[in-house]
């Protein structure tokens, strides 16, 4: 148990980020205002959790990143559900691609590319996939 609380205490990464996408059955792009909380296990894996709020609307994901770091730059691939509120809460999934790069130790740039998945239950939209692309700035403690 002491080594998981040293994994959380001493791996953990904050940021921010831009992030838009075409929601195509309800016919807008909204641009959204991202924050982020990681907790990197390793190298390669990190739990990856976001936040976005558009005009109007709300995105909670949570999921799983992994892939490999090298010294200036990592390519990950991400998977996450979670929650999009707009009138009410619809079931989503996220899944892409991560490319980061370092520019010190303690500071990421990174660009995502996903198709988030929206659900809409037993409406007449059915499931719809929407591209979205992001960018953002992080700092690792």
């Amino acid at each position: 148990m002491r080594a998981l609380l040293c994994v959380f205490l001493w791996l953990p990464e904050i940021g921010a980020g831009v992030t838009g996408t075409h929601l195509h059955k309800i016919d807008t792009a909204p641009v959204g205002i991202a924050g982020r909380f990681f907790v990197n296990f390793s190298r390669s894996t990190a739990a990856d959790a976001e936040l976005t709020r558009y005009p109007g609307k709300t995105s909670v994901l949570l999921g799983i990143k992994t892939g490999k770091r090298f010294d200036r730059f990592g390519i990950f691939g991400k998977a996450r559900i979670g929650t999009w509120y707009f009138r009410r809460a619809f079931f989503a999934t996220d899944v892409g691609g991560v490319l980061e790069y370092y520019p010190s130790r303690h500071t990421v740039i990174r660009i995502d590319t996903g198709d988030t998945i929206l659900f809409y239950g037993g409406t007449a939209l059915g499931t719809v996939h929407n591209f979205q692309p992001g960018i953002g700035f992080g700092y690792r403690f």
